[in-house]
């Protein structure tokens, strides 16, 4: 997905968190190659039959967890840590990988819980992030014994691509290897069926066709019915593939130019946008809840009913991808629910029109030129104060769902109502209604805003390894 620079990206905002979800998500920017596979949409694999560990059904058996040092110490993202450790079930078990010098502190948590867990030390030099989701998938093989943990061609973010041979050398799992372009929070795991986001489709397809990935299009074969074959052979055998996504690009800028009863701003609202998905992993705006009424039924999230509650306006948040996304969804026979999602802003930094159209003359800032122009266009004066705003997501739908036969139905959900951030408090009621009409039992967690304002919430910081009934 094409990204805004980050020289002046970093100008505009001096106060946006390190470790984003989507630091470092380099695949190639959609050319006109990329906008023409969106209609259209063998390798011997090291697995026989494999099947993907699922995102709903079945009781939490076993999670993977990654607490680094800079989560560790911070006491906003401990918190958030230690409520998923609190909230789950006693027997659950724990892979957890952490910086050999947090080793005492994370275990205390544990300890704490009334829980044990299966520790994985990475050394203090290595980076690595909380966002246990992305770097790989779980899955089993059919037949056999144990979990896999498979990664994608390259996976650049931190060091993360180092955490599943960690976790193989120390813990009860394997890792593996495919050919292909994915992240585990653009995928979710239904029952006869597993959904990924188009983007990634896109991405995988892509490389394929300028040789970037190790295989070649078979003789009499489409790219895209290659590519499907690869994900069928590598990643489920027997689920059918779902694309997420629009059927156009989105065509977010990434800076806009607003004037408002004599202030300016510059908008920044595209942290975590898609090609053609309205958040760049699904995990964020879709949640699989499971079969009701003899239909699969998925919660799809809004701006518009967040914007309803909270009586505000969110002039960027592309609500017509997400209905899109939810009539395709009932296109194909599911139960649609649609749910708040905000896309909030915040003032990140204030600066003169002057000093703004000064760096964008420098070669860093030569993609803010358009903008200026535009600020010009709309009356600002050298003196006048610009006001930067990035946006960002904060979603309910990105929490963990148990709908299990022997545990019963319960919900780990995020919450966001704290601080600067009260009014949101009405929307975790909300959801908490809604889960509860729903049939399930609702476990409130810690206040999550600050890793919503890195690109992800809960769904993110954990990996299904196993679950039971």
């Amino acid at each position: 997905m094409a990204l805004h620079g980050d020289a002046a990206f970093r100008f505009l905002v001096p106060d946006a968190p390190h470790h984003r979800r989507t630091d470092r998500d380099r695949f190639p920017a959609l050319g006109p190659s990329r906008v023409g596979t969106l209609n259209q949409l063998r390798v011997t694999p090291g697995i026989a039959r494999p099947s993907l560990v699922s995102s709903w059904s079945g009781s939490i058996d076993r999670l993977l967890l990654a607490f680094p040092s800079y989560g560790v110490h911070t006491p906003e993202l401990a918190a958030g840590y230690r409520s998923v450790i609190g909230a789950m079930r006693p027997g659950t078990e724990f892979v957890v990988v952490h910086h050999e010098s947090d080793r005492e502190t994370v275990e205390g948590w544990f300890t704490a819980a009334g829980h044990s867990a299966r520790f994985v030390p990475m050394p203090d030099y290595v980076d690595f992030t909380d966002w246990a989701e992305d770097g790989y998938l779980a899955l089993v093989d059919q037949g056999e014994e144990g979990t896999y943990l498979l990664e994608p061609w390259s996976f650049p973010r931190s060091g993360d691509s180092l955490i599943a041979d960690a976790v193989e050398e120390f813990g009860p799992v394997r890792a593996t290897q495919a050919p292909l372009v994915f992240q585990g929070g653009n995928c979710l795991i239904g029952d006869d069926f597993w959904l990924l986001g188009t983007d990634y489709f896109l991405d995988t397809l892509e490389l394929v066709g300028s040789g970037e990935l190790p295989v070649s299009v078979p003789p009499g074969q489409t790219p895209v019915d290659f590519v499907r074959e690869l994900f069928r052979r590598h990643v489920d055998s027997d689920r059918e593939l779902v694309l997420v996504g629009t059927k156009r690009p989105l065509g977010l800028k990434s800076y806009y130019a607003t004037a408002t009863n004599g202030e300016y701003y510059l908008d920044i609202p595209g942290g975590g946008v898609g090609d053609v998905q309205p958040i760049f992993h699904i995990d964020m705006f879709v949640t699989l809840v499971g079969q009701v009424g003899g239909r699969f039924r998925v919660l799809v999230g809004s701006p518009r009913l967040a914007d309803a509650a909270l009586g505000t306006t969110s002039p960027f948040a592309l609500q017509n991808a997400y209905d899109e996304i939810a009539a395709s969804f009932e296109t194909r026979g599911f139960d649609v629910v649609r749910n708040p999602l905000a896309h909030r802003p915040h003032l990140s930094r204030q600066l003169t029109f002057t000093d703004l159209r000064a760096y964008s003359e420098t070669p860093d800032g030569a993609e803010l030129r358009e903008v200026v122009g535009e600020l010009a266009s709309a009356g600002a004066q050298p003196d006048s104060t610009v006001n930067v705003r990035p946006w960002h997501h904060i979603t309910w739908n990105n929490c963990l769902v148990e709908n299990s036969s022997e545990v019963g139905r319960n919900v780990y959900l995020p919450t966001f109502g704290h601080g600067e951030n009260a009014d949101l408090a009405v929307i975790d009621d909300e959801m908490e209604r809604l889960w509860t009409d729903m049939g399930f039992t609702v476990h409130r967690l810690a206040d999550f805003n600050a890793f919503a304002s890195r690109q992800g919430v809960v769904h993110c910081i954990k990996k299904y390894l196993g679950r039971g009934a």
